[in-house]
């Protein structure tokens, strides 16, 4: 930048339209020094060439930084109020399309992202607090045009694109182009919600179309227009109770049903809450046949100039009258605004009247202040209902007649804030508690209405708390407690923690993962109860886990939303001639006036504080390292995460030298061999455990790998270098460092060598014994079973694979031990078994089989070819039928010759001859199928061909590319052993992976079954090192996953009190029919769940003691083995169960070279 007259900075950049920018605010000292405000950075969108902005910020208020759009042409404002309030000489004769100004005003109505949808105007008892809240959006199109007579009909132009649109995207520009009317636009929604879905019940993707469409219309960037009829506003009040009928419907359907979560339920409530604040009211008084009639008295009183009196009749009573349309509400604040600027000029009793009328019209539109709209529930709430919103609304005269402010020497205090939050969660907490019942069928439409007042009650006064959550958030950065919570006092801490119970709750009360909220509240209270939260290193650690838990889930509810609404923005705003960043911003602005954002902002801050208490690092380092190469962001690790080869690196600094990675999601499994040389490093944006698959493959490929969930580091280091040539370099001790620049390096990164941790090349796959191959199919043809199934202590590498072979020595080690740990019984399906099945399938399976089999070697999978043959060879294969008798006598083996009990599950494992081998583990590469009854032979069948197909997926043919194995060459065996359900489960590294020192142990443990730690589901593990010599324990990270996959717990409640559970047939359906390709192969039945998991419970989270004893216990187990297994460092896997008497036995599962 640079100086001018005046104080005037300048600098130009060039910036694509719809950009975000981002800024922070710096006092430069006279020697130098740099003052940096705190809080978060403010941030605008580049609207385009047409338009300018000003943004006006005071010095430590981010919350609080205004943003003006102009247009450059004439240098007009375009702010998102004021052209109501314009004189009538001044306002815009415009009707067509005001493009150019909703694009301004929608961006500029996002306000730095906290005042994200002011309302139209100041409405009479709106508080600057409500002028911060709401979803209705602000105005953005054309002013009121107040006219003394009629107006010939003008039908504005438009664009209606058609072509590619297909369902309910094509059905809305078709009718939109043919309903120039509110009435007809109305009409069109509830067609498309009502009346052509089965049941009334609309499906997810109608909804959000539905309501990006509601949105535009109500916020004037697609104008209405009279089209010639009059009909009065009753109906349009009636079909809005006819849509708000089925969108109960749709709620009641998904929050029905005794099954766990389903997500996909929860977005459906989502769309369909959103979707009741577009619609009008259908009060009684709105349906008479003549309704809204006080403005007709109003337009024929004689106590007001004839000028005013005939606007007021043909602007507002005949239009009103002919053809209602949110315009109208638009016109009628102008009007009000105009006759009350100057006091006296009008009739007093004229203006009261007019007044009256405003509310009414308020009201109409939904569109009223919250007092109004919680006085007008009173008369039907109980006297504990009653009470709250009473004391609700007392407390919110006095904290908002403080202002706004810091608290300190003016404003409203914290305190006062935090009582005003908690107050409007517990009187919204009633509200919720009444919808939740569902609608039946039969109600009257008195009783409809008033549900509707609830409805909006429940959603504003969410909205309003989003706001209060705000201010507290605002004061709590202006007073330094980002700075100070680290070492801040349990008292310090008290009302930051309540703030994050309260917004946590508000997202339950949306019914949005109720369980999840309600363990994170319990956890939140036990940490904060048990010590201060900054006393230790163990407790801040404890604490962050809880806080970076409930920050994930407030993520995972803004993806929700940004999921639902981004395509059907972008194609509706295309469609209908929208800008494009108009409808590009459009899930963005969703999902900053939710909620979640608040409670983000407010965990991310919490987060940071104990991560400095515990003295951690934002980065988690798995596999060392220093790389170059240009920084790009994808969403996943799939194929095309690279991006396309180019001969520049982006700085035109010469070839392109690799790909560093930043990744957003990963859940655990991926391959990153399949990428090939250009992948250099990457940078996961969530936390990810050690020892997951993933993070095994990245160290067997020397791929740098590194993490980091801080959204303020990801801003301030990793954004500004997109798509730049940087250095990453990442060190064991967690230090890591993102620098632009650096010279190129072709080569892939290499791993700081260590004697311990350095494997072998990838073997080739290990050679089956051909001869026991084919003694196997000759057996299996004949159908003796006996000679097929080989029991686990005789399976050998050559004829099961390494798995198997390693189980079977493990069975040996654990009755050596003494008692220290236990293995699993179990038998094998060997090598052959796959191909007999094939072979018995009949010659046209087989001769499928060999073709696809064939492809699978020269398919090119750039051109889907690949994909192609590997689902037709999956689906062949998880087709093929394992004779009963064959389950049988597998059944029989594992349990020592006798039947299998209705109460024995098992764990159906793979054992290929291209896994567990040292230099190629595949870990996780292969299918596990956990918890199938043994006494259903048809379910173990289908486990059995499960993972025999799992040979075929996608990754497994390009990891088996990667390493030079032929596809020909891979063979399957199948190890079934009865399952142990643990109640904690281990990965165990016997060297130090980032470092291979083979001094320390690495430990990660989770609640319930294995699949959880080792798959890398989002959250993290408890996390162990342990000095062999010593037994010394250091823990360096706790668990937060979400749930854990665990035996159903006898006569456990089927859903959390007070909250519906979700997983109804009808919610399935309409969430089935919105585009989702069903699973293409068959569904193997497991007795497994997915339960939540409440770590205030866990003795691993809450009794030091009793953790650094059973961690110890795990080393013990782990050296035992390595040192069975020759001295080389193993990758060990087991479980803990835990007796009724606390007793512990430990169990290893498998064991492999790490």
């Amino acid at each position: 930048m640079r100086w001018t007259d005046g104080n005037i900075w300048k600098a130009e950049a060039h910036v694509p339209v719809g950009a975000d920018v981002e800024f922070k605010v710096v006092k430069m000292k006279p020697d130098g020094e740099a003052i940096w405000e705190v809080g978060d950075n403010r941030t605008f969108k580049i609207l385009g060439p047409d338009f300018g902005l000003n943004v006006s910020s005071a010095w430590g208020k981010p919350q609080d930084t205004k943003i003006d759009a102009f247009k450059l042409s004439d240098g007009s404002r375009q702010t998102a109020a004021p052209a109501a309030a314009q004189p009538p000489q001044q306002a815009s004769s415009k009707s067509s399309r005001s493009r150019e100004a909703s694009a301004a005003s929608s961006v500029a109505s996002m306000d730095s992202g906290d005042n994200s949808s002011r309302g139209s105007t100041a409405l009479l008892s709106r508080s600057s607090f409500e002028e911060e809240s709401g979803t209705r959006g602000a105005w953005v199109g054309a002013g009121p045009e107040f006219v003394r007579e009629r107006k010939k009909d003008e039908r504005p132009s438009g664009v209606w694109r058609t072509e590619g649109l297909s369902g309910v995207a094509l059905e809305l520009v078709k009718g939109d182009e043919q309903s120039s009317s509110w009435l007809k636009k109305l009409g069109l929604q509830k067609r498309l919600l009502v009346d052509e879905p089965p049941a009334c019940r609309p499906r997810l993707a109608d909804l959000a179309y539905l309501y990006v469409y509601a949105t535009w219309v109500n916020t004037g960037a697609l104008p209405c227009a009279e089209s010639g009829s009059h009909y009065r506003p009753n109906h349009h009040a009636n079909l809005a109770l006819v849509m708000f009928r089925s969108l109960e419907w749709v709620i009641g359907d998904a929050t029905r049903g005794g099954g766990g979560r389903n997500p996909a339920a929860e977005r459906l409530i989502i769309a369909a809450r959103r979707m009741h604040t577009r619609l009008p009211s259908f009060s009684g008084e709105f349906r008479v046949s003549v309704p809204l009639t006080r403005i007709r008295d109003i337009a024929h009183r004689n106590d007001i100039p004839k000028p005013i009196k005939d606007e007021i009749k043909h602007t507002l009573q005949n239009k009103l009258h002919r053809s209602a349309g949110p315009e109208d509400l638009v016109a009628t604040e102008a009007m009000l605004a105009r006759i009350t600027a100057k006091p006296g000029e009008y009739s007093e009793a004229f203006v009261e009247e007019f007044k009256v009328f405003t509310r009414e019209l308020r009201e109409f539109f939904n569109a009223s202040g919250l007092v109004e709209l919680l006085q007008g529930t009173l008369p039907a709430l109980d006297d504990g209902h009653g009470s709250a919103v009473r004391s609700l609304l007392s407390l919110k005269e006095r904290v908002e007649a403080a202002g706004g402010g810091n608290g300190n020497g003016g404003g409203a205090k914290l305190d006062d804030l935090m009582a005003l939050l908690t107050a409007t969660t517990q009187a919204r907490s009633f509200y919720s508690a009444g919808l939740v019942a569902g609608l039946r069928n039969d109600v009257t439409d008195e009783v409809l209405s008033m549900r509707q007042r609830w409805r909006l009650a429940d959603i504003r006064l969410e909205e309003y708390a989003f706001v209060v959550l705000s201010r507290i958030i605002g004061q709590l950065e202006e007073q330094g407690a980002p700075a100070k919570l680290p070492k801040a006092t349990n008292l310090q801490w008290a009302l930051p923690l309540a703030a994050l119970t309260s917004g946590l709750r508000h997202m339950g009360l949306s019914l949005y993962d109720t369980r999840e909220l309600l363990v994170l509240e319990n956890e939140l209270q036990r940490w904060h109860s048990t010590c201060p939260l900054t006393e230790t290193r163990d407790a801040a650690l404890r604490g962050k886990a809880t806080i970076e838990r409930a920050l994930r889930v407030a993520t995972e509810y803004s993806d929700a939303l940004a999921d639902v609404y981004s395509q059907p923005a972008a194609v509706l705003g295309r469609a209908l001639g929208l800008p494009e960043h108009m409808g590009g911003i459009f899930a963005e602005a969703e999902v900053r006036a939710s909620m979640a954002f608040q409670v983000s902002k407010l965990a991310a801050m919490l987060a940071r504080a104990l991560r400095a208490a515990a003295g951690q690092e934002p980065w988690d380092v798995l596999v060392p390292g220093e790389v170059t190469g240009v920084l790009r962001e994808c969403a996943s690790l799939d194929a095309d995460a690279l991006g396309p080869a180019s001969s520049s690196n982006g700085n035109g600094n010469g070839a392109d030298d690799g790909v560093v990675l930043v990744v957003r999601r990963a859940d655990g499994d991926e391959e990153l061999g399949p990428l090939g040389p250009r992948l250099r490093g990457v940078v996961l944006l969530q936390e990810l455990p050690h020892l997951s698959h993933l993070g095994v493959r990245a160290r067997q490929d020397k791929v740098t790998f590194v993490t980091c969930d801080d959204t303020d580091v990801i801003n301030r280091v990793l954004k500004p270098m997109m798509g730049r040539r940087v250095t990453l370099t990442a060190t064991g001790d967690c230090a890591v460092s993102v620098r632009e620049g650096g010279a190129a390096a072709p080569a892939p990164s290499k791993q700081p060598a260590a004697k311990a941790a350095a494997a072998p090349a990838p073997a080739a796959g290990s050679a089956p014994d051909a001869a026991a191959i084919a003694v196997v199919s000759s057996a299996y043809a004949a159908g003796k079973w006996g000679e097929v199934v080989v029991p686990l202590d005789k399976a050998g590498v050559d004829t099961c694979g390494s798995k198997s072979a390693k189980c079977g020595a493990l069975v040996g080690l654990a009755a050596a031990s003494g008692g220290l740990f236990a293995a699993p019984r179990g038998a094998v399906l060997p090598f052959g078994c796959l191909e007999a099945a094939v072979a018995a399938a009949g010659r046209d399976t087989e001769s499928r089989f060999r073709e696809l089999l064939g492809k699978l070697e020269d398919a090119k999978a750039a051109e889907g070819a690949l994909d192609a043959a590997c689902g037709q060879l999956q689906a062949l294969v998880a087709g093929l039928t394992v004779p009963p008798a064959l389950v049988q006598q597998l059944v029989k083996s594992v349990t020592g010759g006798k039947a299998a009990s209705k109460d024995l599950l098992l764990a159906v494992r793979s054992s290929a001859n291209v896994e567990d081998l040292a230099g190629m583990s595949a870990a996780g590469l292969y299918e596990s199928v956990v918890g199938v009854a043994a006494a259903d032979d048809g379910a173990v069948g289908a486990a059995v061909a499960a993972v025999w197909a799992s040979t075929y997926t996608r990754r497994a043919v390009m990891s088996r590319r990667s390493a030079g194995v032929a596809q020909s060459s891979a063979r399957m065996a199948v190890l079934v052993m009865e399952l142990v359900a643990p109640d904690l489960s281990f990965v165990l590294h016997t060297a130090r992976p980032r470092d291979g020192n083979d001094k320390v142990l690495l430990a990660e443990v989770a609640p319930g079954q294995g699949e959880t730690l080792a798959s890398g589901a989002r959250g993290t593990p408890w996390r162990f090192e342990v000095e062999k010599a010593s037994g010394k324990v250091d823990t360096l990270a706790y668990a937060n996953f979400s749930t854990a996959l665990m035996l159903p717990v006898q006569d456990a409640p089927a859903a959390v009190p007070a909250f519906a559970a979700y997983g109804s047939g009808a919610a399935t359906s309409l969430i089935a029919g919105s585009g989702g390709a069903p699973a293409p192969l068959p569904h193997v039945p497991t007795a497994l769940v997915d339960r939540e998991v409440d770590y205030s419970t866990q003795r691993m989270s809450s009794d030091k003691d009793w953790r650094v004893a059973t961690v110890q216990k795990l080393a013990e187990v782990g050296g035992s083995i390595e040192k069975a297994m020759g001295g080389v460092p193993q990758d060990i896997e087991g479980g803990v169960v835990l007796g009724q008497d606390g007793a512990l036995a430990l169990h290893v599962f498998q064991t492999r070279p790490q």
